[in-house]
């Protein structure tokens, strides 16, 4: 399971059964972050397989990016009152992926903490190997793109 995707929930809200809804602003916030942070075909292979956690530079930076479009990181702040709206909005007709996807968030809010300004690609990049985890735990998967 790649958090790559998890991320926009967005990021980590978006992480729900790969509604529609959910695709189309992953596919949006990934394309424009991709521009900025591309990645290499061995990578993408892995965002595509959903199998690991990238880890270059700008694997971590294109996370925080994606955070960053989702309006889930502001100003180096981890903004999890955002992160649980969009959550409850991705996710309005299904309550158990609402749930599970507010558990994800809060949890990693908790391991990783909300202050990002020290360095905001490796905190994307903490909260994506939280959110793999999580999401396991959960039997949350990612929305397809």
């Amino acid at each position: 399971m790649n958090p790559l995707i998890l991320i926009l929930l967005v990021v980590f809200a978006a992480a729900t059964r790969g509604e529609e809804q959910a695709n189309a602003l992953v596919a949006k916030a990934f394309n424009k972050c991709f521009g900025e942070f591309p990645l290499g075909d061995d990578e993408m292979k892995e965002v595509k397989d959903k199998s690991t956690v990238p880890s270059s530079h700008n694997a971590k930076c294109l996370m925080a990016c994606m955070l960053k479009e989702g309006r889930i990181l502001r100003g180096g702040k981890y903004e999890l009152e955002n992160a649980i709206l969009m959550a409850d909005v991705l996710n309005k007709n299904d309550h158990a992926a609402t749930d599970k996807a507010k558990q994800l968030i809060e949890t990693c809010a908790a391991q990783v903490g909300t202050d990002a300004s020290a360095d905001e690609c490796e905190f994307a990049y903490k909260m994506a190997l939280c959110a793999s985890d999580e999401a396991k735990k959960l039997g949350v998967r990612p929305p397809d793109f």
